[in-house]
């Protein structure tokens, strides 16, 4: 896992075309005129969802997954809850299938902890089980967040 703001996000270039891809993208910025939907990047291996949601009650939220992506979620607008932990210290509640798995909440672990803002990202690759969506606070709030999917 990689937490970051997007100005900062060049220092981890190189890691893989496909992220240097999608770095690109992001910092041109085009996702700020966007409306909810998907865009094609660079076909199948890089592309991008707009998603505007209520976060939710963390009682409401699960952690999951992906083996042929690494995500990159970024908030455009609001805050959120994000909690993430190793995929092999969680028990799989629902099987893979294209391209997402999804796991039972742990009763012994405390999950790490990521309070995100706007322009503040975080790189989640297949061994990183991520929980996002959760209420940062009191209110459930309306935000919107571009997540990139990135073939590995």
């Amino acid at each position: 896992m990689i937490v970051s703001m997007l100005s900062e996000l060049s220092r981890y270039r190189g890691l893989s075309k496909n992220l240097d891809i999608a770095f690109d993208w992001l910092h041109k910025g085009l996702w700020r005129q966007l409306s909810t939907g998907k865009y094609s990047i660079e076909g199948d291996a890089v592309f991008a969802l707009i998603q505007e949601y209520t976060v939710k009650e963390h009682s409401e939220c699960r952690f999951e997954s992906h083996r042929e992506y690494i995500d990159i979620q970024m908030m455009i607008s609001g805050k959120e809850i994000i909690e993430v932990l190793p995929v092999n210290a969680l028990k799989v509640i629902e099987p893979y299938k294209p391209d997402i798995e999804f796991y039972a909440l742990p009763t012994d672990r405390n999950a790490n902890f990521l309070a995100m803002n706007a322009e503040q990202l975080a790189i989640f690759f297949p061994e990183d089980a991520h929980r996002p969506c959760m209420k940062a606070g009191a209110l459930a709030e309306s935000v919107r967040k571009v997540v990139v999917k990135v073939a590995i």
